[in-house]
């Protein structure tokens, strides 16, 4: 499952980063240090050729990816982004409900230290 998605990504982020699978063979030849035949990248895409870890951790790097996101289906990314989109409209939404809390604590606190004061004036404190 992890490969059918890292090709699928890699597939779709070099397209979107608009390098050719030559171009990225050559980007990751110099980041390894060593010739990366353009073949091999449409191998790596087609599911034909293993991809071996500091392959992938340089195509992330030439994507200017983190790899995770060369390792997780897009869509599952979406429902995530989605997922924390909500939380954050929550946590948004009861952070405005504390800060509302917040100043009427205040203003009543304010309201409490004039009565006293007003009070200890009438004493004659």
């Amino acid at each position: 499952m992890t490969h059918e998605v890292f090709r699928r990504r890699l597939r779709e982020e070099r397209a979107r980063s608009g390098l050719s699978q030559s171009a990225l063979a050559a980007a990751l030849g110099r980041l390894l240090q060593r010739h990366l035949d353009p073949s091999a990248v449409a191998r790596m895409e087609a599911g034909e050729r293993s991809v071996r870890l500091e392959e992938a951790v340089a195509a992330a790097e030439v994507l200017g990816l983190p790899l995770g996101a060369l390792l997780r289906d897009r869509d599952a990314i979406d429902d995530e982004i989605g997922e924390l989109e909500r939380d954050l409209s929550v946590a948004e939404w009861e952070t405005s409900q504390a800060a509302e809390a917040h100043r009427t604590a205040r203003d009543s606190a304010v309201g409490l230290r004039r009565r006293i004061a007003e009070l200890r004036a009438i004493r004659g404190d």
